[in-house]
Formats: C-alpha cells, structure tokens, sequence
C-alpha cells in the first residue's frame, strides 16, 4: 500500500455502533443538562469560593462531550490525499481535550483556595443565625448545588460501560469528570454548610478538596492521552496493564507452521488499533502471498478494534535484527 492509497473503511460491528448511536445520545443529553446546570448555577451565584469554582467547573465540563461528538463526526470522513490515514486520532484529540479541562479546572480551583485561606477572605453568606432562618440566601446555593449533583446520575454509570465497550478514552473521561462533579458538588455543599454555621475556613478547605480531586483525575487522563499520542503500547481502558491483544497476534503467528518467529506492534488510533507483525517465514515457504493474505485476514478477525493490520516477510539478518527490536 502506497502512502498515498487511502485505506479501505473499517465500519464498526453492528453492536458497537448501536453502542456508538447510545453513547452520542447521552453525550447530547449531557451537555444539555450542563448548560442547564451552569444557567442554575449563575443565578445563585454569590461569593462562596465554593460555588464559584463549581460554576467554573461547570463551564470547563462542557468541553468533553462537545468534544467526543465533534470527534465522533470528523472520525467518519473518508481518507484524503492530505490525510491518507484517516482521521480515526479525533477521538485521541477528545480524550486530551477533556484531560486538559479536568487539569486545569483542578489547578485552578487549588489556586483560588490557597488564595482564599492566606488573604483571610470571609465568603458573605452569612451565618444562619445572624438572619430569620428561611431568609438564609444559602438556601438558593444549595438547591442549586443539588441539581449540579444530580446531573451526572442521570447518566450514571452507562457512560462508563459504553466507553468500555467501544474502547473510547474521551467518553471515558467524561464519564470521570460525571463523578468529579458529583463530588465537587458534595465538597461545595458541605463548604456552604460550614459558612452558615459560621466556618469561613470550610468554603475553601471543600474548594480545596474539589480541586485536588478534579487534579489527580486529570493529570492522569493527561498522561494516558500524551502517550496515546506518542504511540505507546495500546493499555487496557482505566488501567496501566498493557493490552493482551499483541501478545494473543504474536502467539497466533508463531502457531503457524510456516512463521519461525514473529514481533507485533500495535498503535491506538482513537478507539481502534493498527499494527504491523515482521515476520521470520521459514526458508521453504511456498505461496508465501498467499499465505500471509491468509494470516492477516485471520488476525483481522481476532478484534473489531483492529482497524488495519500488515505482516511483513523479513529473512536473514534483517529478521534478526526485526525480532531483537523491544515488543
């Protein structure tokens, strides 16, 4: 294949893309429940710091679903001469799209804290007994903190399960920011709480909390998306343990009577995977085409996510050299 030939499609099974069609549906409901939560959040906004940074959290959340469905749209054009490869890394740009959202949306909430606690600055809520109890204007701040909270439970868990399953790293840090809100959230009503009963400190100790939270979930979305970016060995969603999909290619390979030795590469590519097997054919192999045409239509079959797979016949020293190259 030329660098020039554009690839053929690799459409998604049926179930995935019914997975796909869900997913994008929940992503719009999400974002519309978000703006909702911003409108709500705006009109009870005050100078709790608390609230504040949740409102700027919320503003940052719309980006991650914004971006998945911009991804899932622009991952659909067919291959260009100028893009000949497709463009299947939209979801990668999604994913670290949303990591940088959740990464800055936690440092600067740990700002504002630290910010808060050294000026000594007091939120203007006011404690609940300093005013008639039902006149408390905390009690519009935490109906509206309670809503912002059961946003992300409408969604639940689905999120989640469907990035699992279509193997989407964007959809699945979104599903982590649902829980970061939902937390935040908690955090922020608590830290209300504390100002009515005459704790200033406790407004930005809950920011504090917000923001280390929001921070860690992000800077670990960051890194993932980075690598993914500089082709790092494709690693199981949420986790650190490398893919057994390269391992199953190679031990595949090496079952075939014709191949002495084989060595895999695997890249992601948004949710789908490429690769590359050098492999050691034995010295008289006949109908060697034929017989890798065979072996890469077998692997291809081996997972939906792999989107294009080539083997490569090396002999000699050249495939000495291939199966001495790091796995």
């Amino acid at each position: 294949m030329t660098p020039h030939e554009p690839r053929t499609p690799n459409a998604l099974p049926a179930d995935k893309r019914k997975a796909l069609r869900r997913a994008l549906r929940i992503e719009w409901l999400t974002l519309v429940l978000r703006i909702s939560v911003v409108a709500v959040l705006y009109l009870a906004l005050g100078t709790a710091q608390a609230l504040t940074a949740i409102w700027l959290k919320s503003l940052w959340a719309l980006l991650p679903p914004l971006a998945f469905i911009v991804a899932c749209r622009i991952e659909r054009l067919r291959p260009t001469p100028r893009f000949p490869y497709g463009f299947y890394r939209a979801g990668t740009i999604a994913f670290l799209s949303g990591a940088l959202a959740l990464s800055a949306m936690g440092l600067y909430l740990l700002y504002v804290a630290l910010r808060g606690l050294g000026e000594l600055k007091h939120p203007a809520l006011g404690a609940l007994w300093s005013q008639p109890l039902l006149q408390w204007p905390g009690w519009p701040v935490l109906a509206a903190l309670t809503y912002s909270m059961l946003v992300p439970v409408i969604a639940g868990r689905s999120r989640q399960r469907l990035a699992i399953d279509l193997h989407d790293k964007g959809l699945y840090a979104d599903a982590t920011m649902g829980r970061a809100s939902w937390l935040a959230g908690g955090a922020a009503i608590v830290g209300v709480v504390g100002i009515g009963l005459g704790l200033w400190w406790a407004d930005f100790i809950a920011t504090l909390l917000i923001g280390a939270d929001i921070l860690r979930h992000g800077g670990r979305h960051l890194y993932t998306a980075v690598c993914d970016l500089i082709d790092e060995v494709p690693r199981e969603l949420g986790s650190s343990r490398v893919d057994p999909l390269g391992g199953r290619i190679r031990d595949r390979l090496n079952s075939l009577a014709w191949i002495s030795d084989a060595r895999v590469r695997l890249r992601e590519e948004g949710r789908r995977l490429t690769g590359i097997a050098f492999v050691c054919p034995q010295a008289d192999t006949p109908a060697l085409v034929t017989q890798l045409a065979e072996a890469r239509a077998d692997i291809q079959a081996m997972d939906w996510r792999l989107l294009d797979f080539e083997l490569v016949p090396v002999t000699g020293a050249r495939c000495a050299d291939a199966i001495r190259t790091p796995r």
